[in-house]
This record gives C-alpha cells, sequence and structure tokens, in this order.
C-alpha cells in the first residue's frame, strides 16, 4: 500500500466517528463561540525553528513558511478535511479578526498546494502591514481539502520568543507571548509541544511552560522532530524520553522526520515514505514500538485525542452554554422590546406599555407582589413599604406620650391644677385643665405626621417612577414623562390629604367621645395603676417584716390592708392627691384613645385619597397626556440611548451565536445531559464515560446525599418525545452508568444522562424532597405539598413545583437524597 493509500485509508476509517466531532468544533469556532467560551483545540507550541512547520507539512502536505527567526507572525487555524478519494486537492484561506469584526480580505480558494503557500505569505504580509518582523493577533483560517489529509484541526502558533531582535519592536516579543500564554492557558486546549531531538528536550521551555499550566501532563503531547540530526550516541537520551522515562507525559510522545529544506519539494506520499525508510534502517530507533514513531501514527494519535477531548468536555461546554443563554436572554429582557417604527405602532405600543405599566403599579399598591419584576424587586414593594410607614407613625406618635408615671410630672399636674381652682365642690376635676392639655400634647403629632407625609409622597414617586424604569429601560423620555405626571397628580392629592389631616387635628384639639371607649379606657388605666399599688404594698410589708418573712398570714394581711388602704384613702378621696390621682388617669386613658384614633385617621385619609385612586388616575392622565402629543413628539419619546441600542445588536448577535452552537449540540448528541463544571466528576478518580448514560430502567430513581451541605438532585426519568439523533452519536448513550468516590469536595457521587427513550435531559428538572421525608422543598409562592399517584402526578399540582432548569443528575441512596422528576423540554407538564 502506497503511503496515500495508507492516509487515505486511516482517514476512511475515522470519517464516521472522527469528522462530527471536529465539524462541530470547527462549527462552533466558525460562529464565533470560541469568543465566549473555550472550545477544544490542540496548539502547536514550541521554539523559533523547532520544526513546527515541518509537522504542519507533513500532516498537511502545504508547505509552510521556513526559516529562522519569526516565520509564523499569526495565529493559523488549519482545518483539514478528507475528501473522497479522486476528488481535486483544495483550499481556502481566510481572516478571522481577533474582535470578531467582518474583515475587508475576503476569502480565497485555490486548487495547487504551492499556490496555497504563496497565499499564506500574502495574508500574513497584509496582517503585519508588511513588517517582516511583525505580529499580528487576527488569525489566518485554512481549509484544505483533499483525499490526502486527515479529519484534524489545528493551530499554528508563533515560536516562543525570548529576546526582540534587531529592528524588531519589543512590543512583538509581549503580544507573541501573551497569544502563547492564552492558548495555554485554555483548559480545553491541547498543547502540542514540538520537540527538536538534536537539543536537550528535558529542558526545552515549551514543556517548562506547559508544566506550568498543565502539571498533571493531562493534555500536553510532545512531538519530536529533526531525530536525523542527533548525534551519534546521543539516541539514547531522545529513547528515554520517547519512552517517558525522562521528562513524562501522561499523553506520552511521538517522534516523526519531516522534509528537511533541501526535501521541500518532495510530494507528500514520498516524504512518508522516506520517513518510514527512516525508522525501519535507523540503529537505535528501528527498535521502538511504532507507536511512538511516524506522522501516521501522530496523525491518528490527534484525531483521537481531539475527539476524546471534544466528547469529555462536551457537557460541561453545553452547560456553560446554557449559562451563557439564560444569561444573554435575561439581559435582553432587561433592556426591553426595540422601539416601533411606524406611527400606529408606536401609538399602539405606547397604549399597551401605559396599560401594563399601571396593572404593575396596581397591584404595587394593593400587594400582589406575584408578577416577576416585583417579586424580584423588593424596593418595587409599594404596600409594604407603606405599611412599615404607617407602623412607623404610630411609634413615633407614642414616642411624644408624656411620662405621666414620674415624679416630675405628678408635681408639674398638682402645680397647673391649682392654678386653675375655680369654684368647682371638692371632689370634682377641672375640666379646662384637661381641654388646655389634650390641645398643647395633640400638637406634638404634628412632627410625625408630617414626616409620613413626606415617606409617604417620597414612595409613590420613587416607586412609580421606578417601576416604569425597570418595565422599560429603554425610553427614558416615556420615563420622564411618567416621573412628571406622578408627580403632578401626587402633589395635587397630597393637599387634599393636608386639609383632611388638619381637620383631624382639629376633631382631636376639642375632645369627644360618643361611646364607652373612654370609660372602658378609664378602667383599664386604674386597673393597671391597682395593680402597680398593690404590688408595692407587698413589699413595704416585706421590708416591714426584718427579715423579709412573715410566717402568721394574719399579720401579713392586715400589713397589706394598712398600706392599700393608705394608698387608697389618699388617692380616692377629696384630697388634692386623690384629684391629681383622678386627672392622671383620664389624662393617661384619653391620651391613649385619642393618640390611636388620629393614627388610624391618618392613615386612612392616605389609603382612600391617595392609594385608592393611584393606579386608574396615573393610567388616565397618562393616556390622555400620549394622546393630545403630535406624532413628532410621540417619536422622540421612544428614542433610545445610544449604548443601549448597541448593547441590544450586540446581545441579539451573542443570542443568535449561542443558539445556533446548542442547535449544533443538539443535533450530533441530542440526548447529552448538560453538567456543570462544580459537579463534574474528578478526572483523578476512576474516569467516567466521555458522555453518560441513563440506567437500564426507565423507571430508575437517582439521589445523592447532601455535597457540602447542599441538596443535590435525584431523579426518576419520565417518557419524553425524542427526536432523530444522529446515528453516530449513539455511542454516548451506550455507557454504562459509571460510579465515582466521593472525596468531600464538591464532586458528584455519580453521574448519569436519561437516554432519548427514559427522558428529555434537555428539558428542566423539579425538585420534589428528601426520600426519607425529611426535608421538602419549599416554594415561595405556593405552601401546598405535592402528592404523587400510583400514575404519577396529582392533577392540578403541576403548579406547585418550582423548575430548576440544567440541574445535574446524580446518583446515591440515604433518607436524605433529594427527589426530583424530569419532565423534559418536549414533554407537557401533565399527570
Amino acid at each position: 500500500m502506497s503511503a496515500a493509500q495508507e492516509a487515505s485509508a486511516l482517514s476512511g476509517r475515522h470519517a464516521e466517528s472522527v469528522r462530527p466531532w471536529l465539524d462541530l468544533v470547527d462549527n462552533l469556532r466558525a460562529q464565533g463561540v470560541h469568543e465566549d467560551l473555550a472550545i477544544p483545540q490542540i496548539a502547536v507550541m514550541g521554539d523559533q525553528s523547532s520544526g513546527k512547520s515541518s509537522v504542519l507539512e507533513a500532516l498537511s502536505g502545504v508547505a509552510f513558511p521556513r526559516g529562522t527567526g519569526l516565520t509564523t507572525r499569526c495565529p493559523i487555524h488549519l482545518l483539514m478535511k478528507t475528501s473522497p478519494p479522486g476528488t481535486a486537492w483544495q483550499a481556502t484561506a481566510s481572516v478571522v479578526r481577533q474582535s470578531g469584526a467582518m474583515s475587508s480580505l475576503q476569502p480565497r480558494t485555490v486548487h495547487k498546494p504551492e499556490l496555497l503557500t504563496e497565499l499564506l505569505v500574502q495574508l500574513t504580509d497584509k496582517l503585519t502591514t508588511g513588517d517582516a518582523q511583525g505580529f499580528s493577533q487576527d488569525a489566518i483560517s485554512l481549509t484544505v481539502t483533499s483525499p490526502d489529509v486527515p479529519d484534524l484541526t489545528l493551530i499554528d502558533l508563533p515560536g516562543i520568543v525570548r529576546t526582540a531582535t534587531s529592528g524588531q519592536d519589543g512590543a512583538v516579543l509581549r503580544q507573541v507571548n501573551g497569544t502563547i500564554n492564552s492558548f495555554l492557558e485554555q483548559e480545553r486546549t491541547i498543547i502540542l509541544a514540538v520537540l527538536p531531538a538534536n537539543q536537550d528536550l528535558a529542558t526545552i521551555e515549551i514543556l517548562e511552560r506547559a508544566q506550568r499550566v498543565d502539571p498533571d501532563g493531562e493534555r500536553t503531547i510532545g512531538v519530536v522532530t529533526k531525530p536525523d540530526l542527533v548525534d551519534p550516541g546521543a539516541e539514547g537520551e531522545v529513547v528515554d524520553v520517547l519512552t517517558n522515562k525522562r521528562k513524562p507525559l501522561k499523553l506520552g510522545y511521538v517522534m516523526v522526520r519531516n522534509r528537511s529544506q533541501a526535501e521541500a519539494n518532495m510530494r507528500p506520499d514520498e516524504a512518508r515514505r522516506m520517513e518510514k525508510d527512516f525508522f525501519a534502517k535507523h540503529p537505535v530507533f528501528r527498535g521502538l514500538p511504532s507507536k511512538l514513531v511516524s506522522s501516521t501514527t501522530l496523525t491518528q494519535r490527534l484525531m483521537d485525542l481531539l475527539v476524546t477531548r471534544i466528547k469529555s468536555v462536551l457537557p460541561v461546554m453545553k452547560f456553560e452554554l446554557q449559562e451563557m443563554q439564560g444569561e444573554v436572554n435575561r439581559e435582553l429582557r432587561q433592556l426591553g422590546r426595540e422601539a416601533p417604527t411606524a406611527p400606529m405602532q408606536r401609538m399602539n405600543a405606547l397604549m399597551k406599555l401605559i396599560g401594563e405599566y399601571a396593572s404593575l403599579l396596581r397591584k404595587a399598591v394593593r400587594g400582589d407582589y406575584r408578577d416577576d419584576l416585583l417579586a424580584a424587586e423588593p424596593r418595587l414593594r409599594l404596600r409594604t413599604l407603606l405599611d412599615g410607614a404607617f407602623r412607623n407613625l404610630s411609634s413615633r406618635v407614642q414616642s411624644t406620650q408624656p411620662d405621666f408615671e414620674s415624679p416630675d410630672f405628678n408635681v408639674t399636674l398638682e402645680f397647673e391644677l391649682r392654678g386653675l381652682k375655680g369654684r368647682e365642690l371638692p371632689g370634682l376635676i377641672n375640666s379646662y385643665f384637661f381641654y388646655s392639655f389634650m390641645v398643647t400634647k395633640i400638637e406634638d403629632w404634628r412632627a410625625p405626621v408630617d414626616t409620613l407625609k413626606n415617606e409617604v409622597f417620597d414612595l409613590i414617586l420613587a416607586v412609580s417612577t421606578s417601576i416604569f424604569t425597570l418595565l422599560c429601560p429603554q425610553y427614558p423620555e416615556i420615563g420622564k414623562l411618567v416621573s412628571m405626571v406622578v408627580q403632578g397628580w401626587a402633589e395635587r392629592h397630597m393637599v387634599a390629604v393636608e386639609r383632611r389631616i388638619d381637620e383631624a387635628f382639629k376633631q382631636e384639639a376639642d375632645p369627644f367621645v360618643s361611646n364607652d371607649d373612654l370609660g372602658i379606657e378609664i378602667i383599664r388605666v386604674r386597673g393597671e395603676r391597682f395593680d402597680k399599688a398593690i404590688e408595692r404594698a407587698m413589699k413595704l410589708a416585706s421590708t416591714d417584716a426584718g427579715d423579709g418573712t412573715i410566717k402568721d398570714m394574719d399579720k401579713l394581711e392586715a400589713r397589706i390592708l394598712d398600706k392599700l388602704g393608705f394608698w387608697y384613702m389618699a388617692n380616692h378621696g377629696v384630697s388634692s392627691a386623690s384629684l391629681i390621682e383622678d386627672m392622671l388617669t383620664v389624662l393617661m386613658a384619653y391620651w391613649a384613645l385619642s393618640s390611636k384614633r388620629l393614627t388610624e385617621n391618618t392613615c386612612m385619609s392616605f389609603e382612600a385619597h391617595v392609594l385608592q385612586r393611584l393606579s386608574e388616575d396615573i393610567e388616565s392622565e397618562l393616556l390622555t397626556a400620549v394622546q393630545t402629543q403630535p406624532e413628532d413628539v410621540v417619536k422622540e419619546l421612544f428614542n433610545e440611548p445610544k449604548h443601549m441600542v448597541e448593547r441590544r445588536t450586540l446581545l441579539k448577535t451573542k443570542k443568535a451565536r449561542f443558539d445556533s452552537a446548542m442547535d449544533s449540540i443538539t443535533r450530533l448528541a441530542p440526548d447529552l445531559v448538560a453538567i456543570s463544571k462544580r459537579n463534574k466528576p474528578s478526572r483523578k478518580a476512576q474516569p467516567p464515560p466521555e458522555v453518560p448514560a441513563s440506567p437500564a430502567s426507565p423507571s430508575a430513581r437517582a439521589g445523592t446525599a447532601l455535597v457540602s451541605g447542599q441538596p443535590v438532585a435525584s431523579a426518576g426519568g419520565s417518557q419524553a418525545s425524542t427526536g432523530a439523533g444522529d446515528p453516530r452519536a449513539q455511542d454516548l448513550q451506550e455507557q454504562p452508568q459509571t460510579t465515582i468516590p466521593h472525596d468531600g469536595k464538591d464532586d458528584a457521587v455519580a453521574v448519569f444522562s436519561f437516554s432519548g427513550k427514559n427522558g428529555d435531559s434537555n428539558g428542566y428538572i423539579y425538585w420534589l424532597g428528601t426520600e426519607g421525608k425529611t426535608k421538602k422543598y419549599s416554594n415561595p409562592h405556593e405552601q401546598r405539598r405535592i402528592r404523587l399517584t400510583s400514575s404519577g402526578m396529582e392533577v392540578g399540582a403541576e403548579s406547585a413545583v418550582l423548575d430548576r432548569k440544567r440541574a445535574e443528575v446524580v446518583v446515591g441512596a440515604g433518607p436524605d437524597v433529594w427527589l426530583c422528576l424530569d419532565f423534559g423540554r418536549s414533554r407537557l407538564m401533565s399527570p
């Protein structure tokens, strides 16, 4: 078999199992997903003149620029695709801007390898503005299609630059090393470290850099080049590295013998045959296992590594992609709808917007916070905020209460009563003093009421404007109109409230009761004061006993009656002390009654004259305001800030990119479960299947004990409709369930997915509770319990479950296992 036939056969064996996965990653990169999400890739790295270009030539058959110094002056994405035997060789080159912007350089297609080499040089010169020592962070994308190339995608990076050469800008060194480091640090990048065999392999810098970012060597593979330049006798050191005895890597090493500069014009099949003969005849290297040498071996290893890498990280990529989708959709919702363009559309949109706003305002006033906007923003819950302000009024009014129990108050009260003594007979209270006292104290309530008035005004204005701002942040001009209307309305209605409050103060200034409330309050006050008198009498009787103990109950009774009788006669006779006691009792009783009545009347005034009319009046005034505006003014109301328009455009582009990427993943692996990186099984434990699959039984339940104190999940698969996926992806669903030892960290106990027959893993997970009924998930908006019948969920219980999108499903057992149901995206929520 010829070298070309061997390469073609190799590509043919991998066409079905390799190409779909590589196409997926290539599509994600073409869609621009790599700007937001790290994707699996192979990056070719090494020192300058280490043989990187020769490795690419051996894999692709394309002659890359060679020489000393900085020959690769920009990243090169090399996409190789195997075509059917007999088809013509073809390559397309295009420029990919780092910023994501469209390039003015149009893609060009050539049909000969030597023409592609020339085109590559031309594009590099344009990107570096003709500077032979320059560097560009924009990339060149090469797509080579031929029967003689493998299905493989590589990224060629510039060689490591240690010092700036003569005439070279120092910034180039920083740019090159920055680009290399950015690829090194991407955890999904396979590092293809190119190592010249004629140097000390263990000390080459690319291995040192790779070890810093990949200390376990899980994504680094070494490629040893230039074996024909190894000095006689030094082959043993090369063999030690290749066999992982020295500087070991988990992915190991492969040695290749590529074309030299003198052999640059050799055909790819001749180069492979020459390489095969070299290793077969070399006195030392001919003893190496075939899996360690040749470009053909390297090609197969790279294809297998890349596909394995793609499969292993795809569940996490899907999770991250879903998270980004959710974030973009959330931000787009916050930005709101785009402005309508036609006059009738603008007016209709304005009417609808005012209706939505008034509905939210009405719910905020009533305390109905089920709407997502009100539920998410406590500062919009007007009823709750106003209730707090009303309670504060009561507290502030109570804080003005005189200290009726203090001796100083009794002295003042006695002095005032003596000063106002008239012709009233002994034992009768002077009512004029009572009226004058209450008139004075009622005015102390003015300040708390004024404070409440300002608080209500500020809350109505703040909540009313904030609701619209959050409902429609993209239309600040409409927001200004809303704020102006609300402020004008509130100012007018506050005047009416002030009049009503003034009337309440006037009424309280003229003490009056029409029922038994005052009498009941007086009895209550007298009862409290009598209880205190008894307590004091008990203490005095105990003190007179000497040692504090009276053993004779008759003596105790006599002493208590003596002390209590003295208090009663002093405070309930016809003396001045009794008049003070009676006046104090009436003042305390009426103050409590009057302060409560004024507080209630004040709050009811705000309720009747402001809150009950707020939403309807604002809606009416807004409709009147906009309907009387000319068309050009209405158009200006829909003017959006430039930064919001630009942000929405960017988000819509991202959304389209993410949606397209998700569609690509779903087409290839329709039953792939999205797994959070936090719960991804540790690679140090038993390796998980590339994409885990479901248990055999459709009714299998799953769960896990609490991890780090948090309920993870448990599930029962429910039937769901399935789409016809790519048959080449079915190997994803045939992996056995794998249990991973738990190390006390965040790793899951085990992971599996629902197969196409047992559930739609692209949907929702609904939490129920723990298996031992020790805990139940609580929905803050629904207090009912969820009951499961033998045939499924109880009818009507669907609204009581709270969904949790993209929840990982893990396996475990025990009374504290959390149970959930997987309903799937395509399955309606029904019993």
